[in-house]
């Protein structure tokens, strides 16, 4: 596979970081301070603002750094003649159409659990990608391609009782989760079955991802 551009991680999680890495990609992460902003209601629009948001503010600090500041990204090849690409994402868990956060505390991430037992939610993702390049005339970071997608995974859970959804949260696992828990650690003896992208619900939709970036030629497979 060949990459034609230097990709960026407009997001801090260790779990999209990995997945990328798994995909093989090579990239940075930058992540800004924005604060996040909902306007939407439904879960799948909430995802594509956020992932919006992210991939924006990234940008935007892209944009406005000097070209040859940015041209070498952690020893990449310059970017400012192949293009930068930011990659942003967000992800929600959503229990009859109302969104799941992170639990506030040990209460809270038991009530989480038990409205998720033996029931059945969606996980939504949404991703924005942004392609900057740098423009000769104006001496500045111009944007010359962006898209945006959604993916969505039912998750279907075996049914549990308050003493097995204690044992969880005691492994800490939970509290930094959306919906309080996760798929892909201890979580998992939780999920009788999935109906969508598993990686999704990690946190990214590698394969639909991967789709996008080699329709637009931005990976390459030889």
């Amino acid at each position: 596979m060949k990459q034609n551009v230097v990709m960026i991680l407009a997001s801090g999680s260790p779990r999209r970081k990995a997945l990328l890495e798994q995909a093989g990609l090579e990239f940075e992460v930058i992540v800004s301070d924005m604060d996040e902003v909902i306007t939407k209601t439904f879960p799948e629009e909430v995802v594509l603002e956020l992932s919006m948001q992210k991939c924006g503010a990234v940008t935007e600090i892209l944009k406005e750094s000097a070209p040859n500041s940015i041209s070498n990204v952690s020893g990449y090849v310059t970017g400012t003649d192949t293009g930068i690409l930011v990659i942003g994402a967000d992800t929600v868990v959503s229990l009859d159409k109302k969104i799941l956060g992170k639990p506030q505390d040990t209460k809270d991430a038991l009530k989480m659990l038990m409205n998720l037992s033996g029931r059945s939610h969606e996980v939504y993702t949404g991703v924005t990608c942004k392609l900057i390049k740098y423009d000769l005339f104006t001496d500045k970071m111009l944007e010359t391609d962006s898209f945006s997608f959604f993916s969505e995974t039912k998750v279907n859970m075996y049914p549990f009782d308050e003493y097995e959804a204690l044992d969880y949260i005691a492994t800490g696992e939970p509290m930094d989760k959306a919906g309080a828990y996760g798929i892909q650690g201890i979580g998992e003896r939780l999920v009788e079955s999935i109906n969508g992208d598993y990686n999704n619900v990690v946190g990214l939709p590698l394969s639909k991802l991967m789709k996008e970036l080699a329709v637009r030629e931005y990976i390459v497979y030889k």
